[in-house]
């Protein structure tokens, strides 16, 4: 018996399956239509061994020469069934095949070596040489990633294979993008970077928050062991992983890199509509998009137990030194409801300070949106202090030792003490805020911190008599700037998560504001300025 010839199917029976005659024998070869499974063809000149077929009492022996008379084409797609058969022969008598077909099948269905599934840098031809070297630059180093589970897939702003050593539990991703060298990453690592990431509004975590950085010149590795990861490529910007204290360690944490921008937000001019502006608002203000924001809730039980605190807040302190260190002792000790709002998605509380007549002199106010009533899916927070007047003030302190006008250090201890504020107190009113740490770890975006100062005047007030911020901060200290003489006020954005030590917090603040001095012009700022 010759080779027995096989196509496979799937649908239909394909079109020039064959019935072939052999003298008066014919072949007939069935398909079942619409089903999936083996088409097997005999050829035209098998007979099997030994077998003769009946008729009348007389036994005919099948003849293995006999050339087929006609064929039979399967053009009309209509030869239905999973059977061979021999039939018509002799009038009649069926001769079934079943046991070479058996045999046959078994023979294909054989296990035999197979290629692997995956292939280094496999998945397209553009990845593949470049995974290969990589590969073998790692081995060279001492650093085998296994075999590949997977191909090259393209995620986030590039592609990432996955690895796996035998005997290993944890394997190895290798990912990269365009203009950048491959990264091995831990397992561990990139698994954390997937779940830091995946409260990205459209799911795509990697693309989120970006691959690992590589190095220039080689294939940088990543183990499980580093304390912190810098990213790279993401559309949050750049940023890093890095170990959650509160873990001990074990943990990990997204935070963005302090890139300072004086690009404004939509938030930016929140709570500042007031009929009668102050003299001089100095604020900061939080936007925090976690990822589940829509479910956040200011409660009475949070409220309860947070709102006392506002007495012996970093705030109140800065806003009770402020009129001590010009010879005052006027305390921000007594905070009440604001006029900015009460609910279960906002907050206003207010800190008063009056003059001997009754006239505000000082103000200090937090306050607080959830969505939808902050228009955003953020969280939105502010901490701000404000001169309500300049001469009430003057009235309050009664004999003020110094100039009212407000110092550099003064706006950078207030910087520092609204920064603790709004990032740090304010969100523990939401449920799964504790202690100035957030459960809600997951973002669904930037978090930013806006810090800004500023002079405000009534809009009908004449144009020669309206306010500078020469007119209410000494900007002496930061040198000569062109715009000096027209500035109304500063401002600077940057990128941060809560929960900054307050080392960490005070080094970030002073990178941030010589870059808002230079934005505004002061280019004799240096970081000792501040």
């Amino acid at each position: 018996m010759g080779e027995l010839g096989v196509w496979s199917l799937a649908g239909r029976p394909p079109i020039g399956a064959h019935a072939k005659f052999c003298g008066q024998s014919k072949l007939v070869i069935r398909a079942e239509m619409g089903s999936a499974g083996t088409i097997v063809v005999v050829p035209h000149d098998y007979v099997p061994e030994s077998q003769t077929v009946s008729e009348g009492g007389q036994e005919y022996a099948a003849e293995p020469d006999v050339v087929p008379s006609t064929t039979t084409t399967n053009n009309a797609a209509d030869v239905y069934g999973n059977l061979v058969q021999a039939g018509n022969i002799h009038g009649g008598v069926h001769l079934y095949l079943s046991d070479k077909l058996a045999a046959a099948d078994a023979a294909i269905q054989a296990p035999r070596a197979e290629e692997p599934r995956y292939t280094v840098g496999g998945g397209g031809p553009v990845w593949g040489r470049i995974f290969q070297q990589a590969v073998r630059d790692l081995a060279e180093h001492g650093v085998t990633l296994g075999d590949p589970v997977s191909d090259a897939d393209p995620i986030g702003p590039g592609v990432a294979q996955h690895f796996r050593a035998p005997g290993h539990q944890a394997g190895w991703v290798l990912c990269a993008q365009p203009r950048h060298q491959p990264v091995a990453v831990a397992e561990e690592i990139w698994q954390a970077l997937c779940e830091q990431g995946s409260g990205a509004p459209d799911g795509d975590a990697v693309g989120a928050l970006g691959f690992p950085a590589g190095v220039a010149a080689v294939t940088n590795v990543v183990d499980r062991d580093v304390p912190a990861v810098p990213l790279t490529g993401g559309r949050w910007g750049r940023g890093r992983l890095v170990r959650d204290p509160v873990s001990g360690g074990r943990g990990w944490q997204w935070a963005p890199d302090p890139v300072a921008s004086t690009t404004t937000s939509a938030a930016t001019r929140n709570w500042t509509g007031s009929p009668t502006p102050p003299q001089l608002r100095a604020r900061v203000l939080a936007i925090l998009p976690f990822a589940d924001a829509d479910s956040a809730r200011i409660t009475p039980d949070r409220m309860a137990a947070v709102l006392p605190s506002l007495a012996f807040s970093a705030l109140a302190g800065f806003t009770t030194n402020l009129s001590r260190r010009r010879g005052g002792e006027l305390p921000a000790g007594v905070w009440r409801p604001g006029a900015n709002g009460n609910a279960s998605d906002r907050l206003s509380h207010t800190c008063k300070i009056t003059g001997p007549d009754g006239e505000l002199a000082l103000s200090a106010e937090v306050m607080m949106t959830l969505p939808p009533t902050s228009r955003s899916s953020a969280v939105v927070t502010c901490a701000e202090v404000r001169v309500e007047n300049f001469d009430a003030w003057a009235k309050a302190l009664r004999d003020p030792v110094s100039d009212l006008l407000w110092s550099v250090d003064d706006l950078v201890e207030f910087f520092v003490a609204a920064w603790d504020t709004a990032t740090e107190l304010l969100p523990q009113l939401i449920d799964g805020v504790e202690n100035g740490s957030s459960t809600r770890v997951r973002w669904g975006g930037v978090p930013q911190v806006e810090l800004s100062i500023g002079a405000e005047s009534r809009h009908d007030q004449p144009t020669g008599e309206q306010l500078v911020l020469a007119d209410v901060l000494d900007l002496d200290p930061l040198g000569p700037s062109d715009r000096r003489d027209q500035l109304t006020g500063l401002f600077v954005s940057v990128p941060s998560v809560p929960g900054l030590e307050a080392d960490s917090r005070r080094r970030v603040l002073r990178s941030v504001l010589v870059e808002m001095a230079h934005r505004f012009g002061f280019m004799q700022v240096r970081e000792d300025t501040f």
